[in-house]
């Protein structure tokens, strides 16, 4: 940003929200130039946390009025660098934009602000509305519950209801030209219930990564918290079990969370957990007599009786259907969902770096994927490290590859940026698309597409955000 703009953006958003709540420190700005990943770090010129939607309108307005780009964040917690400002400009950070402001308990929905997060919102209904729950991702606390629905994430109640990005029921929405929209049924009543029967006009928020507006109230889906719960795990020798393991489940339509990790990375996470540098470089040596992948699926009843003729299920399905493959279990052990939201999982003590290729594909490709990218990791002596979660009970599968790793270890740094590049070309190939998509990620993807589908793009961001403020470079408009 020319410096004498500098000065008099920094002048007008100090009178917006006070000197306190904006700052030039390169101290502050440092901490939203990068993220967990090897995402190219860049820096911001500003950074303004407002309270309110006033206080954002008029934010918002001035970086218009002098084309400035802005970047909404939360936690950045977001694992694609989705929120390091690859123009420069303001960081509009939303943390004090925190409030709950509405519980239906009979409607079953939640209305939250822009920083509400799963801890805070977890807190809140285990203390008042004990009865109903939300889903909640595998990250830290901190984690926002709107920038979840808005980057379409997977969470832990995935297998029954989908990406996060499913379990909205209405938003509110700041665009760049200054109009704050409603929409679904809060649009036209006091309650926020539902997207239809109104044109579904969250999709021109949902997975744009902030560039068509600001969500500054977001509507989720609650459901009933059943009183009975447990995990069932099976570990198959090989991913050709897991495969038949995950279909036998699928078709019971039992579990609400279905989800799959290598053994090795169990291993990593078990190192973790201890604070140890988790060891996916070189990959340790795997013994032979070890499974090849880990399923739990974690189911719940309303009685003590239906909790235990699930598992029943369940088991005789597996039984049933994938008695020519080698696996340990079923073990039953307790769930795992109240542990969620959970904390960092140790991974800075690897050295601070996380990165994956995570994507959403068909069923049909699973099993080549898998193995694919499996094969890859073994290429470059990396711990096989596979994470799967089957979505919208089987419709679709969430998958990535786990790396932890040290962002101080230049050459493990280049190993996993070329490997990642690798799997990404392998998931395009085979049906699976980026989601979460770095930007990196995007202008690959886009390459894949079509001609009519980027007109169709372009166009909606140029109509949402004619001056290219919002998160520019991502999304509708490369940099």
């Amino acid at each position: 940003m020319i410096e004498a703009l500098k000065n008099t953006v920094v002048a007008e958003l100090e009178k917006i929200v006070g000197g306190k709540f904006v700052s030039t420190n390169q101290a502050d700005l440092y901490i939203y130039s990068y993220d967990l990943t090897p995402a190219e770090s860049n820096w911001p010129d500003v950074v303004v946390l407002p309270q309110n939607l006033e206080e954002l309108r008029e934010i918002v307005a001035l970086a218009n009025r002098e084309k400035v780009p802005v970047t909404p964040y939360i936690a950045g917690g977001n694992v694609g660098g989705l929120t390091i400002p690859l123009e420069g400009g303001i960081i509009i950070d939303l943390k004090r934009m925190n409030r709950i402001i509405e519980v239906n308990d009979t409607d079953m929905y939640a209305l939250v602000e822009p920083g509400v997060t799963f801890g805070q919102l977890k807190a809140y209904l285990d203390n008042n509305h004990p009865t109903l729950r939300y889903t909640y991702a595998f990250s830290p606390p901190s984690t926002g519950i709107a920038s979840n629905a808005i980057v379409q994430g997977l969470d832990n109640l995935s297998f029954r209801y989908g990406a996060a990005s499913a379990w909205v029921c209405g938003l509110e929405a700041l665009l760049a030209t200054g109009e704050v929209v409603k929409i679904g049924s809060g649009a036209a009543s006091k309650t926020w219930q539902a997207i239809a029967p109104f044109p579904e006009l969250d999709g021109l928020f949902l997975g744009w990564q902030g560039t068509t507006g600001i969500v500054t109230k977001t509507a989720v889906n609650l459901w009933p918290k059943h009183a009975y719960e447990t995990a069932v795990t099976l570990m198959p020798m090989d991913l050709e079990g897991a495969y038949a393991i995950f279909q036998a489940i699928i078709r019971t339509r039992i579990p609400d969370d279905l989800i799959g990790t290598s053994f090795q990375l169990n291993k990593v996470g078990e190192a973790a957990y201890t604070h140890l540098k988790a060891p996916i470089y070189p990959a340790p040596p795997v013994d032979p007599k070890d499974p090849e992948f880990v399923i739990t699926a974690e189911i719940t009843g309303n009685t003590q009786k239906e909790l235990d003729a699930k598992v029943e299920a369940l088991a005789e399905a597996v039984k049933e259907k994938c008695g020519d493959h080698k696996y340990l279990g079923p073990d039953t052990m307790p769930s795992t969902t109240a542990a969620f939201p959970m904390q960092a999982l140790g991974v800075l003590s690897s050295g601070g770096g996380l990165m994956w290729v995570g994507t959403y594909g068909p069923m049909s490709t699973w099993l080549e994927t898998v193995k694919r990218g499996c094969e890859l990791q073994d290429k470059y002596n990396i711990a096989r490290t596979c994470y799967t979660r089957m979505m919208n009970e089987g419709h679709f599968a969430g998958l990535r590859w786990m790396l932890p790793y040290d962002k101080e270890d230049p050459e493990l740094v280049q190993i996993i940026k070329d490997l990642c590049n690798e799997q990404l070309d392998l998931v395009l190939e085979t049906g699976y698309i980026p989601y979460k998509t770095p930007v990196w990620a995007v202008r690959k993807l886009e390459e894949r597409v079509g001609p009519d589908w980027i007109k169709l793009h372009r166009r909606v961001k140029e109509m949402m955000d004619p001056n290219n403020i919002m998160n520019p470079g991502r999304w509708g408009k490369p940099g």
